[in-house]
């Protein structure tokens, strides 16, 4: 789909996503480290994760290319009261990206399921660990294929990622600061107990130096 499809998607209903924060992101991102720590939400949609960030302190940039979708992150934030700016744009251009900070870095980049078709992969997001600054942490989820597997709802399968191909697209052999925090599978389950979404978490951090 393309930003126009997004945003008849959007426009379509009056929320598409839940207005909770991924749930794998509030576990595993760790503290702000210092204060005006700067965080980018790469395909933020509607806003809840970049909303939950600001209200722990950090500095956020939510980008989207969905217009519709961005003026209800920014609709979110205010009823919440916190400050987060949101930015129309192409979450593959790094150089676009990196403009958003004013040294081209960030101490936390995330990027919450995005499944591009595999030969795109790389496109998406390769050029993610060179936006992070020394001591800062890059998070990705995707729906993993044991998710498709079990036939829950999502994308079709073949664009479904494990953590390795999560870990394979960031080509990270390019980057030999970086080191793999976390790259595990985990379910998240409704109020009844049953299993909603399987999911491929990799956390990485760049070492200072």
């Amino acid at each position: 789909m393309d930003a126009e499809q997004w945003n008849e998607r959007y426009l379509a209903s009056e929320a598409v996503w839940s207005a909770a924060p991924n749930p794998a992101l509030v576990r595993v991102v760790p503290p702000v480290p210092q204060a005006g720590a700067l965080a980018l939400d790469v395909g933020c949609g509607e806003g809840a994760d970049a909303v939950w960030l600001a209200g722990r302190g950090w500095q956020v940039v939510g980008v989207d290319w969905a217009g519709v979708a961005l003026d209800r992150a920014r609709r979110a934030a205010a009823d919440r009261g916190v400050a987060a700016r949101f930015v129309e744009g192409d979450a593959t251009d790094a150089r676009f990206l990196a403009g958003l900070s004013p040294t081209g870095r960030f101490e936390l980049v995330t990027l919450a399921f995005i499944h591009p078709e595999p030969e795109e992969r790389s496109r998406a997001y390769a050029h993610l660990p060179g936006l992070l600054a020394p001591g800062g942490v890059l998070l990705v989820i995707a729906h993993d294929p044991e998710h498709g597997r079990r036939g829950l709802p999502g994308p079709p399968p073949h664009r479904l990622l494990s953590a390795g191909d999560i870990l394979a697209a960031l080509a990270l052999e390019q980057h030999r600061d970086l080191a793999v925090e976390r790259a595990e599978v985990v379910q998240r389950a409704d109020e009844a107990g049953g299993v909603v979404a399987v999911d491929a978490v990799v956390l990485v951090r760049r070492r200072i130096a």
